[in-house]
């Protein structure tokens, strides 16, 4: 009897050891540092591309642990691993934070960019025509925005696919105002070729 009881002892001691290694595909969470691992993946010069794939990876190990169930019958024992999904969850939710928020970061700073460019070229065709140095400076703008024209949709598109692919996968971490970034882009610029061709006019008048 003893035998037996220490037989089942151990088979049941096995299975537990082989549900728990089950959750070893997943210690890279916590034995792996975030921050060096977004350092390496950034020293590769991601593109966008590269981003998507990384976020779509956390989705899937999350939808991963969300299939696995509640409740692991062994024997006599019932395993709960809710609490262990729970705590797997939140390590993915900080890597796809962190990796978000970098993103977050990189499409801020095209955008800043961009807009920055559209209102230094603003400045420019405002500026009043006194001398023929002045009125060269503004001619320069009018036509700086004519070669623009032809380009500036492959400048913003970039920007508007991060912001897209942040809208799907962390919403949160974008300010209100940059919710609908190529709305903001296109009716910013659309007005400056209006505003350009009135300037453009009003010097050939």
């Amino acid at each position: 009897m003893i035998l037996l009881l220490t037989g089942s002892i151990q088979g049941t001691k096995n299975n537990v050891k082989i549900f728990l290694g089950s959750f070893e595909k997943y210690n890279w969470l916590w034995k792996q540092k975030i921050d060096e691992s977004l350092k390496r993946f950034n020293s590769k010069g991601p593109q966008l591309e590269d981003f998507e794939n990384k976020l779509k990876e956390f989705v899937t190990f999350e939808d991963e642990i969300n299939l696995i169930s509640n409740y692991h019958q062994i024997g006599a024992l019932n395993l709960k691993s809710e609490s262990v999904k729970l705590g797997l969850k939140r390590w993915i939710e900080q890597w796809k934070s962190v990796y978000s928020r970098d993103l977050h970061k990189k499409a801020k700073t095209h955008l800043e960019s961009l807009t920055d460019d559209i209102k230094q070229i603003r400045l420019k065709i405002e500026k009043p025509v006194k001398d023929i140095d002045s009125l060269g400076s503004v001619m320069y703008a009018l036509e700086e925005i004519r070669k623009k024209e032809s380009e500036i949709e492959l400048q913003f598109r970039p920007v508007t696919e991060m912001y897209a692919l942040l809208e799907t996968y962390l919403p949160e971490v974008m300010e209100k105002e940059e919710s609908d970034v190529s709305s903001i882009l296109d009716k910013d610029w659309a007005k400056l070729v209006v505003d350009a061709e009135a300037v453009r006019n009003s010097l050939q008048g």
